[in-house]
Protein backbone atom coordinates (compact mmCIF):
# COMPACT_ATOMS: atom_id res chain seq x y z
CA UNK A 1 0.00 0.00 0.00
CA UNK A 2 1.36 3.14 -0.64
CA UNK A 3 0.38 6.89 0.19
CA UNK A 4 0.94 10.66 0.03
CA UNK A 5 0.85 13.47 2.34
CA UNK A 6 -0.35 16.26 -0.53
CA UNK A 7 1.09 19.92 -0.58
CA UNK A 8 -2.17 21.57 0.44
CA UNK A 9 -1.85 19.92 4.13
CA UNK A 10 1.77 20.82 4.09
CA UNK A 11 1.20 24.38 3.11
CA UNK A 12 -1.99 24.15 5.67
CA UNK A 13 0.74 22.82 8.42
CA UNK A 14 3.32 25.91 7.63
CA UNK A 15 0.78 28.14 7.40
CA UNK A 16 0.40 27.47 11.04
CA UNK A 17 4.30 27.92 11.55
CA UNK A 18 4.24 31.24 10.36
CA UNK A 19 1.09 32.31 12.41
CA UNK A 20 2.54 30.61 15.48
CA UNK A 21 5.72 32.58 14.60
CA UNK A 22 4.03 35.90 13.70
CA UNK A 23 1.49 35.63 16.78
CA UNK A 24 3.06 38.17 20.17
CA UNK A 25 1.79 35.47 22.54
CA UNK A 26 4.70 33.63 21.38
CA UNK A 27 8.61 33.64 21.43
CA UNK A 28 10.81 32.45 19.32
CA UNK A 29 14.26 32.28 19.21
CA UNK A 30 17.25 31.39 16.71
CA UNK A 31 20.08 29.77 19.02
CA UNK A 32 23.33 28.40 18.35
CA UNK A 33 25.44 25.96 19.96
CA UNK A 34 28.37 23.67 20.76
CA UNK A 35 31.81 25.09 20.47
CA UNK A 36 33.43 22.06 21.25
CA UNK A 37 34.76 19.66 18.56
CA UNK A 38 32.93 17.00 17.29
CA UNK A 39 35.29 14.78 17.41
CA UNK A 40 39.11 13.97 15.86
CA UNK A 41 38.30 15.61 12.09
CA UNK A 42 35.72 18.00 13.82
CA UNK A 43 33.37 16.80 10.96
CA UNK A 44 29.96 17.55 11.23
CA UNK A 45 27.97 14.04 11.58
CA UNK A 46 23.80 13.68 10.87
CA UNK A 47 21.64 14.56 13.33
CA UNK A 48 19.92 11.58 14.80
CA UNK A 49 16.40 12.36 15.85
CA UNK A 50 16.25 11.51 19.31
CA UNK A 51 16.13 12.68 23.17
CA UNK A 52 19.65 12.59 23.40
CA UNK A 53 20.29 14.94 20.29
CA UNK A 54 18.03 17.18 21.50
CA UNK A 55 19.32 17.21 25.50
CA UNK A 56 23.22 17.41 23.68
CA UNK A 57 22.18 20.61 21.97
CA UNK A 58 20.53 22.47 25.03
CA UNK A 59 23.59 21.81 27.38
CA UNK A 60 25.91 23.31 24.49
CA UNK A 61 23.59 26.30 23.93
CA UNK A 62 25.52 29.50 23.81
CA UNK A 63 22.83 32.79 23.27
CA UNK A 64 19.53 32.72 21.24
CA UNK A 65 18.29 35.60 19.48
CA UNK A 66 14.45 36.37 18.92
CA UNK A 67 12.91 35.67 15.35
CA UNK A 68 9.53 37.55 14.56
CA UNK A 69 9.10 36.65 10.55
CA UNK A 70 8.82 33.16 8.22
CA UNK A 71 8.08 33.22 4.64
CA UNK A 72 7.49 30.61 2.35
CA UNK A 73 10.33 29.61 0.18
CA UNK A 74 10.58 27.38 -2.89
CA UNK A 75 14.06 26.76 -5.11
CA UNK A 76 15.85 29.49 -6.31
CA UNK A 77 16.52 29.60 -10.00
CA UNK A 78 18.09 32.20 -11.88
CA UNK A 79 16.92 33.50 -15.43
CA UNK A 80 19.89 33.06 -17.66
CA UNK A 81 20.37 33.45 -21.40
CA UNK A 82 21.26 30.19 -22.87
CA UNK A 83 19.70 27.70 -20.26
CA UNK A 84 16.64 25.73 -21.29
CA UNK A 85 13.55 25.75 -18.81
CA UNK A 86 11.10 23.50 -18.40
CA UNK A 87 7.44 24.18 -18.88
CA UNK A 88 4.75 23.92 -15.46
CA UNK A 89 3.06 20.53 -15.42
CA UNK A 90 1.13 19.18 -13.42
CA UNK A 91 2.61 15.41 -13.14
CA UNK A 92 5.95 15.66 -11.57
CA UNK A 93 6.27 17.87 -8.32
CA UNK A 94 10.14 17.58 -8.37
CA UNK A 95 9.97 19.38 -12.27
CA UNK A 96 12.95 21.94 -11.93
CA UNK A 97 13.63 25.34 -13.34
CA UNK A 98 9.98 25.64 -14.53
CA UNK A 99 9.94 29.33 -13.42
CA UNK A 100 12.84 31.91 -12.74
CA UNK A 101 14.19 34.59 -10.81
CA UNK A 102 15.60 37.77 -13.18
CA UNK A 103 18.34 40.27 -11.83
CA UNK A 104 15.11 42.51 -10.77
CA UNK A 105 14.07 39.87 -8.47
CA UNK A 106 10.83 39.17 -10.78
CA UNK A 107 9.48 35.52 -10.49
CA UNK A 108 8.14 34.49 -14.05
CA UNK A 109 6.64 31.18 -14.31
CA UNK A 110 7.45 28.92 -17.51
CA UNK A 111 4.08 28.11 -18.95
CA UNK A 112 5.71 27.02 -22.60
CA UNK A 113 9.00 26.11 -23.78
CA UNK A 114 10.46 27.23 -26.95
CA UNK A 115 10.57 23.83 -29.14
CA UNK A 116 11.57 23.76 -32.88
CA UNK A 117 9.44 22.08 -35.28
CA UNK A 118 10.41 18.74 -34.34
CA UNK A 119 9.86 19.34 -31.05
CA UNK A 120 13.24 19.99 -29.42
CA UNK A 121 13.52 22.08 -26.29
CA UNK A 122 15.33 25.15 -27.31
CA UNK A 123 17.17 27.46 -25.03
CA UNK A 124 15.76 30.75 -23.15
CA UNK A 125 17.22 33.80 -24.92
CA UNK A 126 14.81 36.92 -24.50
CA UNK A 127 14.50 37.80 -20.56
CA UNK A 128 10.92 37.28 -19.44
CA UNK A 129 11.31 40.68 -18.02
CA UNK A 130 10.78 42.03 -21.60
CA UNK A 131 6.96 41.38 -20.91
CA UNK A 132 6.59 43.40 -17.64
CA UNK A 133 4.51 42.72 -15.56
CA UNK A 134 1.00 42.14 -16.76
CA UNK A 135 -1.82 39.84 -15.19
CA UNK A 136 -1.83 38.09 -18.55
CA UNK A 137 0.41 35.46 -19.70
CA UNK A 138 2.91 36.59 -22.66
CA UNK A 139 4.70 34.69 -25.13
CA UNK A 140 8.50 35.99 -26.06
CA UNK A 141 10.91 35.76 -29.55
CA UNK A 142 12.45 32.73 -28.68
CA UNK A 143 8.90 30.65 -28.09
CA UNK A 144 9.23 30.89 -24.95
CA UNK A 145 5.18 31.66 -22.70
CA UNK A 146 5.86 33.41 -19.53
CA UNK A 147 3.63 34.32 -16.77
CA UNK A 148 4.31 37.28 -14.16
CA UNK A 149 3.70 35.69 -10.35
CA UNK A 150 5.66 38.37 -8.23
CA UNK A 151 8.49 40.68 -7.11
CA UNK A 152 9.86 40.48 -4.18
CA UNK A 153 9.98 43.47 -1.88
CA UNK A 154 13.04 44.43 -0.29
CA UNK A 155 12.31 43.45 3.27
CA UNK A 156 11.31 40.02 1.92
CA UNK A 157 14.41 39.60 -0.34
CA UNK A 158 16.93 41.41 2.70
CA UNK A 159 15.50 38.31 4.70
CA UNK A 160 14.75 35.27 2.83
CA UNK A 161 16.70 35.54 0.22
CA UNK A 162 19.67 33.20 -0.20
CA UNK A 163 21.57 31.11 -2.84
CA UNK A 164 19.68 28.12 -2.73
CA UNK A 165 15.92 29.87 -1.76
CA UNK A 166 13.40 32.73 -2.76
CA UNK A 167 10.71 33.70 -0.86
CA UNK A 168 7.20 33.14 -1.81
CA UNK A 169 4.27 34.48 -0.37
CA UNK A 170 0.41 35.06 -1.19
CA UNK A 171 -0.95 38.72 -0.69
CA UNK A 172 -4.19 38.19 1.31
CA UNK A 173 -5.29 41.72 1.85
CA UNK A 174 -5.54 44.99 -0.26
CA UNK A 175 -5.09 46.88 2.48
CA UNK A 176 -2.06 49.64 2.65
CA UNK A 177 -0.04 47.75 -0.26
CA UNK A 178 2.47 49.37 -1.89
CA UNK A 179 2.97 49.32 -5.29
CA UNK A 180 5.26 46.12 -5.52
CA UNK A 181 2.47 44.10 -3.73
CA UNK A 182 -0.46 45.44 -5.32
CA UNK A 183 0.70 44.31 -8.62
CA UNK A 184 1.29 40.98 -7.48
CA UNK A 185 -2.47 41.18 -6.15
CA UNK A 186 -3.40 41.82 -9.32
CA UNK A 187 -1.99 39.22 -10.96
CA UNK A 188 -3.67 36.71 -7.98
CA UNK A 189 -7.44 38.58 -8.58
CA UNK A 190 -6.80 37.93 -12.47
CA UNK A 191 -6.06 34.48 -12.33
CA UNK A 192 -9.01 31.82 -13.40
CA UNK A 193 -9.45 28.45 -11.73
CA UNK A 194 -9.48 25.72 -14.04
CA UNK A 195 -7.07 26.63 -16.85
CA UNK A 196 -5.18 24.66 -19.37
CA UNK A 197 -1.78 25.78 -19.62
CA UNK A 198 -0.39 23.20 -21.87
CA UNK A 199 -0.34 19.97 -23.48
CA UNK A 200 1.59 16.64 -23.09
CA UNK A 201 1.93 14.59 -26.26
CA UNK A 202 1.99 11.07 -25.06
CA UNK A 203 1.90 9.67 -28.20
CA UNK A 204 3.72 11.30 -31.40
CA UNK A 205 2.05 8.81 -33.95
CA UNK A 206 3.36 8.45 -37.86
CA UNK A 207 2.19 9.31 -41.37
CA UNK A 208 1.24 12.93 -40.64
CA UNK A 209 1.69 14.83 -43.75
CA UNK A 210 -0.03 18.29 -42.33
CA UNK A 211 -0.90 19.31 -38.91
CA UNK A 212 -4.28 18.10 -37.41
CA UNK A 213 -6.82 20.23 -35.76
CA UNK A 214 -6.82 19.76 -31.91
CA UNK A 215 -10.27 19.87 -30.38
CA UNK A 216 -10.63 19.63 -25.99
CA UNK A 217 -13.56 18.46 -24.30
CA UNK A 218 -14.11 19.18 -20.71
CA UNK A 219 -16.36 20.99 -18.54
CA UNK A 220 -14.83 24.79 -19.36
CA UNK A 221 -14.26 27.05 -22.10
CA UNK A 222 -12.17 28.53 -24.17
CA UNK A 223 -8.89 26.76 -24.63
CA UNK A 224 -7.42 26.58 -27.81
CA UNK A 225 -4.33 24.74 -29.22
CA UNK A 226 -2.35 23.79 -32.64
CA UNK A 227 -0.71 21.21 -33.28
CA UNK A 228 2.96 20.83 -35.19
CA UNK A 229 4.57 17.76 -37.15
CA UNK A 230 8.17 16.67 -37.14
CA UNK A 231 10.02 16.62 -40.69
CA UNK A 232 9.15 12.48 -39.75
CA UNK A 233 5.54 13.06 -39.84
CA UNK A 234 4.89 12.88 -36.26
CA UNK A 235 3.21 15.32 -33.61
CA UNK A 236 6.52 16.97 -32.52
CA UNK A 237 4.59 19.68 -30.12
CA UNK A 238 1.22 21.10 -29.20
CA UNK A 239 1.04 24.67 -28.16
CA UNK A 240 -1.26 27.15 -26.66
CA UNK A 241 -2.59 28.97 -29.56
CA UNK A 242 -1.92 32.58 -29.46
CA UNK A 243 -2.71 33.66 -32.69
CA UNK A 244 -5.51 35.41 -31.52
CA UNK A 245 -2.97 37.83 -29.60
CA UNK A 246 -3.11 36.34 -26.38
CA UNK A 247 -2.70 33.40 -24.63
CA UNK A 248 -6.25 31.08 -24.21
CA UNK A 249 -5.78 29.02 -20.80
CA UNK A 250 -9.61 29.25 -21.04
CA UNK A 251 -11.33 28.74 -18.12
CA UNK A 252 -13.83 26.09 -15.33
CA UNK A 253 -11.81 22.89 -16.47
CA UNK A 254 -11.51 20.73 -13.47
CA UNK A 255 -10.97 17.71 -16.54
CA UNK A 256 -10.67 18.01 -19.82
CA UNK A 257 -9.43 15.40 -22.78
CA UNK A 258 -7.74 15.68 -26.14
CA UNK A 259 -8.77 14.80 -29.31
CA UNK A 260 -7.08 15.43 -32.99
CA UNK A 261 -8.91 15.44 -36.42
CA UNK A 262 -6.27 12.74 -37.72
CA UNK A 263 -4.08 10.14 -37.03
CA UNK A 264 -3.35 8.02 -33.95
CA UNK A 265 -0.74 10.65 -31.42
CA UNK A 266 -2.65 10.92 -28.27
CA UNK A 267 -2.54 14.37 -26.51
CA UNK A 268 -3.25 14.97 -22.94
CA UNK A 269 -4.14 18.39 -21.38
CA UNK A 270 -2.24 19.99 -18.41
CA UNK A 271 -4.16 21.94 -16.08
CA UNK A 272 -3.88 24.48 -13.27
CA UNK A 273 -6.70 24.00 -10.89
CA UNK A 274 -6.30 27.47 -9.50
CA UNK A 275 -5.44 29.36 -11.73
CA UNK A 276 -1.83 30.23 -12.41
CA UNK A 277 -0.93 33.20 -10.25
CA UNK A 278 -3.64 32.88 -7.94
CA UNK A 279 -1.87 31.34 -5.08
CA UNK A 280 2.24 31.65 -5.99
CA UNK A 281 3.23 29.08 -3.31
CA UNK A 282 1.36 26.02 -5.02
CA UNK A 283 2.69 27.55 -8.33
CA UNK A 284 5.90 27.06 -7.77
CA UNK A 285 5.66 24.08 -5.09
CA UNK A 286 6.40 26.08 -2.00
CA UNK A 287 6.93 23.75 1.06
CA UNK A 288 8.87 24.96 3.15
CA UNK A 289 9.76 27.89 5.69
CA UNK A 290 12.69 29.85 6.46
CA UNK A 291 12.84 31.87 9.51
CA UNK A 292 15.82 34.24 9.82
CA UNK A 293 18.17 35.98 12.46
CA UNK A 294 21.05 38.50 11.81
CA UNK A 295 23.08 38.77 15.11
CA UNK A 296 25.56 41.24 14.95
CA UNK A 297 28.62 41.08 17.30
CA UNK A 298 28.36 41.14 20.52
CA UNK A 299 24.48 41.56 20.05
CA UNK A 300 24.54 43.57 22.86
CA UNK A 301 26.76 41.10 25.34
CA UNK A 302 24.52 38.32 24.62
CA UNK A 303 26.87 36.61 21.81
CA UNK A 304 30.14 35.44 21.85
CA UNK A 305 33.09 36.27 19.88
CA UNK A 306 36.35 34.79 18.53
CA UNK A 307 35.14 31.52 19.65
CA UNK A 308 32.80 29.24 17.12
CA UNK A 309 29.73 27.29 16.69
CA UNK A 310 28.43 24.28 15.38
CA UNK A 311 24.75 23.93 15.44
CA UNK A 312 21.98 26.21 15.31
CA UNK A 313 18.47 25.46 16.56
CA UNK A 314 14.96 26.81 16.82
CA UNK A 315 13.57 27.84 20.19
CA UNK A 316 9.77 28.24 21.30
CA UNK A 317 9.31 30.05 24.40
CA UNK A 318 12.06 29.47 27.11
CA UNK A 319 11.52 30.25 30.58
CA UNK A 320 13.76 32.78 32.63
CA UNK A 321 16.15 31.27 35.03
CA UNK A 322 15.66 33.46 37.91
CA UNK A 323 11.86 34.18 38.04
CA UNK A 324 10.48 30.48 36.13
CA UNK A 325 8.46 33.34 33.83
CA UNK A 326 8.89 33.67 29.73
CA UNK A 327 11.74 35.03 28.61
CA UNK A 328 10.60 37.98 26.21
CA UNK A 329 13.75 39.55 25.75
CA UNK A 330 15.25 40.35 22.25
CA UNK A 331 18.69 37.98 23.12
CA UNK A 332 19.87 35.93 26.12
CA UNK A 333 23.27 34.55 26.82
CA UNK A 334 22.34 30.74 27.89
CA UNK A 335 25.87 29.52 29.03
CA UNK A 336 26.30 28.75 32.55
CA UNK A 337 29.07 31.31 34.56
CA UNK A 338 31.70 30.85 36.86
CA UNK A 339 32.82 34.09 38.69
CA UNK A 340 36.30 33.67 39.37
CA UNK A 341 39.15 35.37 41.56
CA UNK A 342 43.00 34.62 41.82
CA UNK A 343 42.89 34.46 37.76
CA UNK A 344 46.67 33.02 37.27
CA UNK A 345 47.82 32.69 33.52
CA UNK A 346 44.25 32.66 31.89
CA UNK A 347 43.61 35.02 29.67
CA UNK A 348 40.80 36.00 27.05
CA UNK A 349 42.03 33.73 24.19
CA UNK A 350 43.59 30.86 25.87
CA UNK A 351 40.98 30.26 28.23
CA UNK A 352 38.23 30.11 24.99
CA UNK A 353 37.80 26.33 24.30
CA UNK A 354 39.68 25.01 27.44
CA UNK A 355 38.77 22.09 29.20
CA UNK A 356 39.03 23.09 33.05
CA UNK A 357 38.72 20.48 36.22
CA UNK A 358 37.94 21.48 39.73
CA UNK A 359 40.15 20.47 42.03
CA UNK A 360 37.83 19.83 44.63
CA UNK A 361 34.73 18.35 43.15
CA UNK A 362 36.78 17.00 40.21
CA UNK A 363 33.84 18.23 37.96
CA UNK A 364 34.84 19.21 34.11
CA UNK A 365 33.64 21.82 31.55
CA UNK A 366 34.31 23.23 28.29
CA UNK A 367 34.83 27.11 28.24
CA UNK A 368 32.96 29.31 25.80
CA UNK A 369 34.18 32.59 27.31
CA UNK A 370 36.65 34.32 30.04
CA UNK A 371 34.69 37.98 30.27
CA UNK A 372 37.01 40.20 33.01
CA UNK A 373 36.55 37.32 36.01
CA UNK A 374 33.66 35.60 34.33
CA UNK A 375 34.12 32.17 32.41
CA UNK A 376 30.67 31.48 30.60
CA UNK A 377 30.93 27.31 30.18
CA UNK A 378 29.45 24.43 28.94
CA UNK A 379 29.06 20.52 29.75
CA UNK A 380 28.16 17.63 27.88
CA UNK A 381 28.27 13.58 28.09
CA UNK A 382 32.11 13.76 27.33
CA UNK A 383 32.63 16.06 30.71
CA UNK A 384 29.83 15.25 33.09
CA UNK A 385 27.95 17.35 34.44
CA UNK A 386 29.04 17.44 38.01
CA UNK A 387 28.85 20.82 40.08
CA UNK A 388 31.63 23.43 40.93
CA UNK A 389 31.84 24.07 44.43
CA UNK A 390 32.02 27.36 45.41
CA UNK A 391 35.90 28.28 47.30
CA UNK A 392 37.58 25.43 45.51
CA UNK A 393 40.00 25.75 42.60
CA UNK A 394 40.01 24.88 38.95
CA UNK A 395 42.52 24.64 36.45
CA UNK A 396 43.31 23.61 32.70
CA UNK A 397 43.67 20.32 32.04
CA UNK A 398 46.18 20.74 29.24
CA UNK A 399 48.12 23.40 31.40
CA UNK A 400 47.79 23.45 35.04
CA UNK A 401 49.83 26.50 35.15
CA UNK A 402 46.28 28.47 34.29
CA UNK A 403 44.05 28.06 37.80
CA UNK A 404 41.75 30.30 39.30
CA UNK A 405 39.70 30.23 42.33
CA UNK A 406 35.79 29.57 42.27
CA UNK A 407 33.83 32.58 44.18
CA UNK A 408 30.14 31.44 42.14
CA UNK A 409 29.03 29.16 39.79
CA UNK A 410 25.46 30.71 38.37
CA UNK A 411 22.98 29.60 35.48
CA UNK A 412 22.49 31.77 32.17
CA UNK A 413 19.78 33.45 31.74
CA UNK A 414 17.69 31.24 30.55
CA UNK A 415 16.55 27.76 31.10
CA UNK A 416 18.30 25.33 29.38
CA UNK A 417 15.68 22.53 29.73
CA UNK A 418 12.55 24.03 30.18
CA UNK A 419 11.47 25.03 26.70
CA UNK A 420 10.72 23.26 22.71
CA UNK A 421 13.65 22.60 20.81
CA UNK A 422 11.61 22.57 17.28
CA UNK A 423 14.92 22.48 14.87
CA UNK A 424 18.09 21.28 15.15
CA UNK A 425 21.14 21.94 12.64
CA UNK A 426 25.08 20.35 13.04
CA UNK A 427 27.23 22.14 10.19
CA UNK A 428 31.16 22.80 10.39
CA UNK A 429 32.17 25.47 12.96
CA UNK A 430 31.49 29.11 12.21
CA UNK A 431 34.47 31.51 13.93
CA UNK A 432 32.18 34.69 15.30
CA UNK A 433 33.59 37.88 14.69
CA UNK A 434 33.02 41.41 16.44
CA UNK A 435 32.14 43.05 13.27
CA UNK A 436 30.29 40.03 12.33
CA UNK A 437 27.07 39.64 11.34
CA UNK A 438 25.63 36.47 11.00
CA UNK A 439 22.89 35.65 8.68
CA UNK A 440 21.29 32.58 9.98
CA UNK A 441 18.70 31.06 7.94
CA UNK A 442 16.42 28.08 8.91
CA UNK A 443 14.89 25.98 6.70
CA UNK A 444 11.55 24.14 7.55
CA UNK A 445 10.69 21.72 5.20
CA UNK A 446 7.83 19.29 4.37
Amino acid sequence: MTAIVTNDIKRQLLETLTSDVADSANYYYIGIAKSDQWNATDAAPNVVNSEKSIRDFRSSLQSVIRTTDASFVAARYNWSSGTIYNAYTDTNVTNTNYYALTANNRVYLCVQQGKNSNGVAQTSTVNPETIGTPTAAKATSDGYIWKYLFTLTANNANKFLSANFIPVSKVDSAVGLGAILQTQLDVQQAADSGQIVGFRVTKAGTGYTSAPTVTIHGDGVNAKAIASISDAGNISKVELDDSANGIPFGSGYSYASVTLSSGSAEVSPIISALGLGRDPRADLNATSVMLNAKPNGLQEGAFIVKNDFRQIGLIKNPQKTATDSDFTDTQAMALRKLTLSSITNFDSDNARDALIVGDTSGAKAFVDDLRGSVFHYHQNDSTGFKLFEAGEQISDVNNGSRTATIDADSDGTIKLFDNQILYIENRAAVVRDIAQTEDIKIIVQL
